[in-house]
């Protein structure tokens, strides 16, 4: 299957336990898929707060250039948020908040949006919960074409069932998830694929 696919990893934190599951995802898409796959550099994250200057879109960052293009050119967009405080971490919302406008309307335009909330214990589903709130209003507000998907991933545990390179630890009940979670995605997929 020749797609492109980003997988951004909402943590600006150096070795996150989010960048270990989005390293898992590439990991696992590198077996299906022939196309580029994304994942944008978020400790190099330097997007301003929304009551700040808005983003300059003639003079973008290298950081904000690369997550721009991630989304623009992806068929499946994989957002991971670490659970903060029973909700999303500050680095995705504030991305929702500067790109969530029709100016970035090609960002959102003919994707599938598929998310997973990352915790050190016993969590994830509440960032889920937000994430697809948040970006199925900006997909229903500039009046797109894209899928949000409902099948999402709580990965507990996360840094007991990752090794730092993204692999697998032995944890049969987490890799099963995670595989079912990514294969979900890819169907919206194969369709289209097949009418090329």
């Amino acid at each position: 299957m020749k797609i492109n696919i980003a997988i951004i990893a909402g943590s600006s934190r150096q070795q996150s336990a989010t960048y270990k599951l989005a390293l898992a995802i590439q990991n696992h898409l590198q077996k299906y898929i022939a196309g580029q796959i994304f994942i944008p550099d978020f400790t190099q994250y330097d997007i301003p707060f929304f009551n700040q200057e808005p983003i300059d879109s003639s003079n973008p960052s290298p950081f904000q250039s690369q997550l721009i293009q991630a989304f623009s050119q992806s068929q499946i967009v994989f957002i991971l948020s670490p659970e903060y405080n029973w909700t999303m971490s500050a680095e995705i919302l504030n991305v929702f908040h500067q790109f969530g406008s029709s100016k970035y309307a090609a960002m959102w335009q003919n994707k599938v949006f598929a998310f997973a909330g990352v915790s050190s214990g016993r969590g994830g589903r509440f960032p889920t919960a937000d994430m697809i709130r948040v970006v199925g209003k900006i997909v229903g507000f500039l009046n797109l074409q894209s899928v949000i998907s409902t099948h999402t991933f709580e990965s507990q545990f996360t840094n007991l069932a990752l090794n730092p390179d993204g692999s697998l630890q032995e944890n049969p009940e987490f890799q099963k998830g995670l595989e079912n979670f990514i294969q979900y995605q890819l169907q919206f997929t194969r369709p289209q694929e097949q009418s090329l």
